[in-house]
């Protein structure tokens, strides 16, 4: 593959930067739904204003951050390492539409609550079933991933097509 070394270099300060930002997110996540649910049962410690009961989606950060930390080697031009760009780019977006779905059905909920004759809210953009609603930071991070999973695609394609010919 013919990816430019200065390109290189700028996916692999990209992908640390991502994948430190998933590591915070997820071990913060983590460790407060491990707190909540099995050190103290029904407490609800939150730090920095992130979920504090998604041990799940705490799990998923961390590891879109450990597959992030996997393209470090293109810092020093290992171009096989475009693919944990790559997928750590398709995580973060299939998560992020995860996310952004989980509030669609909340709208979804509030608006048919709204037609069986309740009052409308507004709650269910920050604080519907996700916990944060759309400040939940995976919808941010998938958005912040999108840039680096273009180029990496861009970098496979150019790739596959120098192997053809």
């Amino acid at each position: 593959m013919n990816l430019n070394r200065k390109i290189s270099r700028c996916m692999a300060v990209y992908s640390a930067i991502l994948g430190t930002i998933y590591i915070i997110v997820g071990s913060i996540e983590f460790s407060t739904a491990f707190w909540n649910w099995f050190i103290k049962p029904g407490d609800n410690l939150s730090l920095l204003g992130l979920p504090c009961d998604d041990l799940f989606g705490g799990f998923a950060a961390l590891v879109i951050g450990a597959v992030f930390f996997g393209a470090l080697p293109l810092w020093r031009a290992r171009q096989e390492a475009v693919g944990f760009a790559l997928v750590g780019a398709l995580l973060s977006a299939t998560f992020g539409a995860v996310y952004l779905l989980i509030i669609g059905a909340d709208g979804l909920g509030t608006l048919l609550a709204f037609l069986s004759g309740e009052e409308w809210t507004w709650n269910w953009l920050t604080s519907g079933t996700s916990g944060t609603g759309l400040l939940r930071p995976e919808i941010w991070l998938a958005l912040l991933s999108a840039p680096l999973g273009y180029v990496a695609l861009k970098a496979a394609r150019q790739s596959e097509k120098s192997e053809k010919s």
